[in-house]
């Protein structure tokens, strides 16, 4: 990952644990999951009760979390601002799950926000204590929308029905309408953002044309998945009240990005994205409906967990070395 990142620009940086270190990894596996279960889910033996890579990607999240001489402390390093919004969604989604009881679907997407919530607490709670936080979580926007954006370029050019058919298979392995379309959309915005930076690599500016150019693709095959039609969905009492926590949880995520972006003027950039981004997610369920499916909610767990790290990381980067060891 080390190509997507520029050197620091200060000495406190290069003093810092190195976030883009091979210590990091876990924080692109919510990444590279989403991307492989895509392209190459896990065997099932029933369609949709199998394994998913999110789900190991979220074991081991929360193992690296949890475990080692870094790790995040029990009492003091868990806690988000959010956390009533998320168990209010969890619990919406179980109740849905009850409500509609023989439907796999809400058995799926409650999986899907059961493993993107565990990536989301353990990365929070692990990088919120490192000054370059962001470094760690960025690259997997960066990895998640080159490899989608192949996938879609690689089926275009066999014409329009192949790619049509490759988008239709994105979303019945994750549960989504117009999933892959959605993610890429996400995706570009956020590197785009750090593309926006002064002294980003030339890869950061090659990966936003991209991601958009596979993004139209899929809008000009299959359609975007939007309309005014979704508004009716808002009657339905399970649809309106996840819709009500999912807009408090994002507007959450919202005001915490924009203030990083004032508070972190060397890398305004990609704070700018992630407030623009979470607004846009809110859109994309008001007018497409809950339908992002995995892809959406894991690069929502993923922008959410580094906003919350980055958010608490500045107090920890002023601490000496041996201050960091003794935590």
């Amino acid at each position: 990952m080390l190509p997507f990142d520029s050197r620091p620009a200060t000495p406190v940086d290069r003093a810092a644990p190195v976030a883009r270190g091979l210590w990091c990894w876990p924080a692109l596996l919510p990444g590279v999951a989403l991307v492989l279960d895509a392209v190459w889910p896990l065997p099932s033996p029933v369609p949709g009760c199998g394994v998913l890579w999110l789900d190991l990607a979220a074991v081991v999240c929360i193992a690296w979390a949890a475990l080692g001489p870094q790790r995040a402390r029990r009492r003091q390093d868990w806690d988000t601002p959010v956390d009533g919004r998320v168990l209010a969604g969890m619990a919406l989604a179980i109740l849905h799950v009850l409500r509609a009881w023989g439907d796999p679907a809400p058995v799926q997407w409650l999986r899907q926000i059961a493993a993107s919530g565990v990536c989301f607490y353990a990365l929070a709670a692990r990088l919120r204590r490192e000054s370059r936080a962001p470094d760690a979580v960025w690259p997997a926007f960066a990895l998640l929308v080159l490899a989608l954006s192949a996938y879609v370029l690689g089926h275009a050019t066999q014409g329009g029905a192949a790619l049509a058919q490759s988008i239709r298979v994105v979303d019945e392995r994750w549960v989504s309408r117009h999933g892959l379309a959605k993610a890429l959309l996400l995706g570009t915005l956020l590197c785009a953002g750090r593309a926006a930076e002064p002294g980003a690599r030339a890869l950061w500016r090659v990966t936003a044309p991209v991601g958009a150019l596979a993004c139209a693709l899929c809008a000009l095959a299959s359609g975007s998945g939007l309309g005014v039609d979704s508004l009716a969905s808002l009657d339905e009492p399970f649809y309106f009240g996840t819709s009500i926590v999912a807009f408090l949880f994002l507007a959450g995520l919202t005001r915490m990005a924009w203030l990083l972006s004032r508070e972190r003027a060397g890398g305004g950039g990609r704070w700018r994205a992630a407030a623009l981004s979470f607004p846009v997610v809110a859109g994309l369920l008001l007018f497409g409906g809950t339908s992002g499916g995995e892809g959406l909610r894991t690069i929502v767990g993923l922008a959410g967990a580094v906003v919350i790290a980055a958010r608490v990381a500045p107090a920890a980067a002023a601490a000496s070395p041996r201050m960091r060891r003794a935590a």
